[in-house]
């Protein structure tokens, strides 16, 4: 009887390492021949099948370790509007085995742009990736917002600054994120200054359908202290949103006395008024 243990014991170990060689003869041989090109293609068909109107290009796509797929110098932007286009360095993407588990399409994202870093994971309901997704969390460190044409050509001014902060979607989309060291170019000219020079920026944002709140909006620096918060009604051409923020400023240029005022108009044409 013990004999027979023995030889069941030796077989299943020599079982056990031949599977162990094939799945590594597999993986390697999958490394190896890995078809990048055909997936390139695959995934730039779908995407001009399913976006016509958005622009998508890549390098190449080859496979990473763990298990996912690592794009180099993606494109994305807008037919007809080149201004409008972002840039990733490099995109990585993989399964989440645990997302899985609970019956969910899940991956997680790693990526290069503008010189910082973003991180974060998506979840698809049911296993399926043809809805929106059922939640979003991205972490961003130390991107350069100077380097973003897109956002430039979206606000219709230049802004500078180190952004850092989180970005959240169930339902709602949350943005919590801080500014560093920053500017930002004024339409008018305020007691003087046409850009507003800050060592700090924290910003809150709610955004539902539509309506963006701006829950929290501070701008801090040797020359200003500016504390606003209220409504964006935004609009496909984001320019023309409607603001409608209150708050309060103080500034060096005028004895950091403390003014209440008033943000109306549009984005990209905003009257302020002093209250």
């Amino acid at each position: 009887m013990m004999k027979k243990i023995n030889i069941m014991k030796k077989t299943g170990k020599k079982i056990s390492g031949y599977l162990l060689i094939t799945t590594i003869f597999l993986v390697c041989f999958l490394y190896i021949r890995f078809p990048g090109q055909a997936v390139q293609s695959y995934l730039l068909n779908t995407m001009a099948e399913r976006y016509p109107s958005v622009s998508f290009s890549l390098q190449s796509v080859s496979l990473g370790f763990p298990p996912g797929l690592i794009m180099e110098n993606i494109l994305l932007g807008f037919n007809g509007n080149p201004e409008s286009s972002a840039r990733l360095e490099s995109l990585r993407i993989r399964p989440r085995l645990s997302g899985y588990l609970v019956g969910r399409t899940s991956f997680a994202i790693t990526a290069l742009a503008y010189g910082g870093d973003v991180k974060g994971r998506v979840n698809f309901p049911h296993l399926a990736l043809d809805t929106m997704p059922a939640s979003v969390e991205i972490a961003l460190q130390n991107v350069n917002l100077e380097r973003i044409a897109y956002l430039k050509e979206r606000l219709g001014r230049q802004i500078s600054g180190k952004l850092s902060g989180a970005y959240t979607y169930r339902g709602d989309s949350q943005f919590d994120f801080t500014v560093q060291n920053g500017t930002y170019q004024l339409v008018d000219k305020l007691v003087g200054i046409d850009r507003l020079e800050f060592s700090r920026a924290e910003v809150q944002i709610t955004l539902k359908g539509s309506l963006m709140k701006v829950n929290k909006l501070t701008l801090t620096g040797d020359k200003m202290n500016i504390s606003l918060k209220g409504d964006i009604v935004l609009n496909s051409e984001f320019k023309n949103s409607e603001i409608n923020l209150t708050g309060t400023m103080e500034l060096a240029a005028m004895n950091n006395r403390k003014l209440s005022l008033l943000i109306t108009g549009t984005i990209g044409n905003a009257k302020t008024r002093y209250l």
